[in-house]
């Protein structure tokens, strides 16, 4: 593992990096492996397995992986709190990482003395936290919490504070280990707008996140890791897909829906999205599905973008466009204006079930969230013949033999 501070074009250069844990079977044959070295008490487990990849400087990297594919110990390998089995990591510049929830901080000190001490940890000097103090207690908006012990903290409130902390100190190097799944969407949406800002300004971002839209959209190149091993590097919409149709995102659970319509984005909110035949409506094989949809803007926002997304009744995501494929575009709008439209999902491909849909608005990007309804619109599709499969595909079937005559 090395750190260094000369100028290069490759701020992460990892070469066959792997890391393999003795596992004890139990607590005694740690300590009788010590003593009877010609035995072995143990056997070996490889978190991670001859991976090289480079990050080039200012680039966004998305790491996508089940859980227990490598990606914490990838990171910790970068970072350098975690020794390479075999392999190097070169890492130039200063690294800020968000790793594990809490990390880097004492939960019986104050959010102020975090802040100082987690600050320290990443490289700042306590002049230099001090100088910079406030922007990160407002950035977290905690400043009626900061005197508190974390240790009464949510863990959203921990996100706000680390992310904070890491975004102002500086880093060639960012780290994001899933801390951008928790919180709201008002903060999550600051987040986002940070990180571009970074990588504008040339920093370069490790994003690890089982947010698939969210890793398209910001990074420039994802890798995908499985059981320790690279299976595959290259563009992110590319190797998302990939792993999902490899079924590595098996078994998501839908959230249970919360009693409000949508999330509070602080950006939007919808003021109208329904079925026009009414809420519940049955749909026929090959019938068109119909929505009536109504956008109030809180904040200026910028070319706005909807989507739409499909569910069926057992969780399983069927649909997930936007109306940027479509190149339809909505003007910008300013607090207190409205974008109304109508969606059609014509000639409908789904098989008979029963579905709930979500709508959204977005930047033209995508990648900030205006407004994001709840799964709060429930319809069916029925057939009176038998299907079967996900979708009804229109078909054409031509008899080339009629066989005797």
């Amino acid at each position: 593992m090395s750190f260094e501070n000369k100028p290069s074009d490759i701020a992460i250069k990892a070469t066959n990096l792997s890391k393999c844990y003795q596992i004890y079977g139990k607590p005694h044959h740690r300590l009788l492996q010590s003593i009877f070295r010609s035995r072995n008490y143990a056997r070996e487990f490889w978190a991670l397995r001859d991976v090289s990849f480079e990050v080039k400087r200012g680039e966004v990297l998305g790491v996508i992986g089940r859980n227990g594919a490598g990606k914490s110990t990838l990171l910790q390998m970068v970072c350098g709190t975690v020794t390479p089995t075999s392999g190097t990591v070169e890492v130039h510049g200063r690294i800020a990482a968000l790793l594990e929830l809490g990390a880097g901080f004492n939960p019986d000190f104050t959010g102020r003395e975090n802040v100082y001490l987690n600050a320290s940890i990443m490289g700042l000097s306590r002049k230099e936290t001090a100088a910079r103090f406030d922007e990160i207690v407002a950035f977290s908006e905690l400043a009626a919490f900061i005197d508190e012990p974390v240790k009464t903290y949510s863990s959203g409130m921990f996100v706000r504070l680390a992310f904070s902390v890491a975004i102002h100190t500086n880093p060639d190097v960012l780290i994001v280990d899933e801390a951008l799944s928790v919180g709201d969407f008002a903060f999550r949406n600051k987040c986002i707008k940070r990180v571009q800002e970074l990588r504008s300004a040339g920093t370069t971002i490790l994003f690890v996140s089982h947010d698939l839209s969210t890793l398209q959209l910001i990074c420039d190149r994802a890798i995908w890791l499985d059981k320790g091993a690279l299976i595959e590097s290259g563009d992110p919409v590319h190797v998302s897909q990939n792993y999902h149709a490899a079924g590595t995102a098996e078994g998501a659970v839908l959230p249970e829906r919360p009693p409000v319509p949508q999330q509070n984005t602080e950006q939007a909110r919808f003021t109208l999205f329904k079925l026009r035949r009414g809420e519940g409506a049955t749909f026929g094989a090959a019938e068109n599905i119909e929505f009536d949809f109504e956008l109030e803007a809180l904040q200026p926002l910028k070319d706005p973008v909807f989507a739409i997304s499909v569910y069926r009744a057992d969780g399983d995501w069927v649909i997930g466009q936007t109306s940027r494929e479509a190149k339809v575009h909505w003007a910008s709008l300013q607090p207190g204006g409205f974008a109304k439209g109508r969606l059609s999902l014509d000639k409908n491909l789904l098989s008979p079930g029963d579905y709930a849909a979500a709508f959204g608005a977005y930047s033209s990007d995508l990648s900030i969230c205006y407004a994001l309804t709840e799964l709060n619109v429930h319809f069916g599709v029925r057939t009176n013949f038998p299907t079967w499969g996900k979708i009804y595909h229109p078909a054409t079937w031509t008899i080339q033999d009629r066989g005797g005559s």
